[in-house]
């Protein structure tokens, strides 16, 4: 059983699901456990994610289709679960930003610096949130995972050029919201910023 090939696997599991799901889980723990610590730096966290994507792939394990290697599948599976949980906690989804922002003005702590800082935060944040749903993904994959517009458009099945397009857009857009708020000066200190990635 253990020499058995992955579209075998999914045959299998409808077959015999207890087997089956055994087999898959030992063959893909590891791997999706390195994956999902090397992005969150957790370990019991990342272990926590790929236990969810098991218990999801059981939940699904009638709608699965045979498929060349079942790993792919399960690295979306982990990384659409690690992206949403960013999204559902405020603290990780800007940290990224906010320690960006921080070393912007770490050269200067006065009070009114500090001040503008934490409003400058929530501009950010309100700015991202208005982002559209895909575009706003698209953005926070590059900026919060640092993927690539590549391996952006391999998890999300499209092409380069719309998640560079759409990568593009949200720059723009961010710009134009950002700046709304801000005198000139500070948006050109936080602009390599928001182009970054």
């Amino acid at each position: 059983m253990q020499s058995l090939t992955d579209p075998e696997l999914v045959e299998l599991v409808h077959a015999q699901p207890v087997e089956a799901f055994r087999l898959i889980y030992d063959r893909y723990w590891e791997p999706l456990f390195n994956i999902a610590l090397k992005r969150l730096q957790d370990a019991e966290e990342a272990r926590d994610h790929v236990q969810e994507v098991f218990v999801t792939l059981w939940n699904q394990r009638e709608r699965l289709q045979p498929r060349e290697s079942l790993l792919p599948y399960l690295q979306v599976m982990l990384r659409n679960r690690i992206f949403n949980a960013y999204t559902h906690n405020e603290v990780k989804l800007r940290y990224l930003v906010e320690a960006q922002w921080q070393l912007a003005f770490m050269h200067n702590n006065n009070v009114s610096q500090q001040l503008t800082l934490k409003e400058l935060q929530q501009i950010i944040s309100n700015a991202i949130d208005q982002l559209p749903p895909r575009m706003r993904e698209i953005f926070l994959l590059n900026h919060e995972e640092q993927l690539s517009p590549a391996e952006i458009a391999e998890l999300l099945s499209l092409s380069v050029q719309t998640v560079k397009n759409q990568l593009h857009r949200a720059t723009e857009r961010l710009r134009g919201d950002i700046g709304a708020h801000l005198d000139p000066t500070l948006l050109l200190m936080i602009l390599p910023v928001i182009t970054a990635g």
